[in-house]
């Protein structure tokens, strides 16, 4: 009895992970450390001593905050929709910063402004298929934005108190969309077995000419992949420091 259970565990933990991608981001090369920002007079932010965040690679060379998402174009399969995402996505103003940097947020979701700092910044994002937004946001406040529509690039998120702040949201339709962490990796849910478009984006453009299995990333950061019946690891993607300046 216990080898049957056995069996069947390993055959559901085998369907539930067909499909899934997974990879790390890596860069090739020297890459400065974050330089700080100009922090302006509020004390607050003079405290915080805030620093670029637009490149940030951990100790082993992973590149954070890369969005990996699956982009088919006109007459290609799309993913399937089978859940139903509920909740809230939280974009935090912190240290004089926005966090995350990238925010994903589902459609039907909604998208929270907060502010953790004692001092007031705003949050202007110029939305094209929701409503664009330029709210102040109170120390403690809490501004609620329910996300209706899929927006189909990530959206700069700004301060414009501190005009240094800066950050990106993602709004989707699906959950084929990820960011990678400070070790570059990332993954995305199981696909069905077939063809896959793929787009590596960073920062507000596209990462061209990423290498992934014997072929590269087009002028638009996309490539074709085949996803098996099995979990996919594309293993270390890697990029050139020089192009990140």
């Amino acid at each position: 009895m216990k080898f049957l259970l056995l069996l069947i565990g390993l055959a559901v933990s085998s369907a539930a992970g067909a499909g899934e991608v997974s990879g790390r981001i890596v860069v090739v090369g020297e890459v400065a450390a974050p330089r700080p920002l100009p922090p302006g007079r509020d004390a607050c932010c003079q405290a915080a001593k805030p620093v670029d965040q637009s490149v940030l690679v951990g100790a082993e060379g992973g590149l954070a905050n890369v969005l990996v998402s699956i982009e088919p174009r006109r007459g290609e399969p799309a993913p399937k929709q089978d859940d139903d995402p509920q909740g809230e996505v939280v974009l935090t103003n912190r240290g004089c910063s926005f966090t995350p940097r990238i925010a994903v947020v589902r459609v039907g979701q909604t998208l929270v402004l907060a502010n953790d700092d004692p001092t007031m910044h705003n949050v202007d994002i110029d939305f094209v298929k929701n409503r664009a937004v330029n709210l102040v946001v109170e120390p403690d406040g809490r501004r609620e934005l329910p996300m209706a529509r899929a927006e189909r690039r990530p959206v700069a998120a700004r301060c414009n108190v501190h005009p240094f702040m800066r950050a990106w949201v993602v709004v989707r339709d699906d959950p084929y969309a990820a960011v990678t962490g400070e070790g570059g990796r990332f993954e995305l849910p199981a696909l069905t077995a077939g063809e896959w478009r793929f787009r590596f984006w960073h920062e507000g453009r596209p990462l061209v000419g990423l290498a992934l299995e014997a072929t590269k990333t087009d002028e638009r950061g996309e490539v074709l992949l085949t996803v098996g019946e099995g979990p996919l690891d594309l293993g270390e993607v890697r990029i050139d420091a020089q192009s990140l300046r």
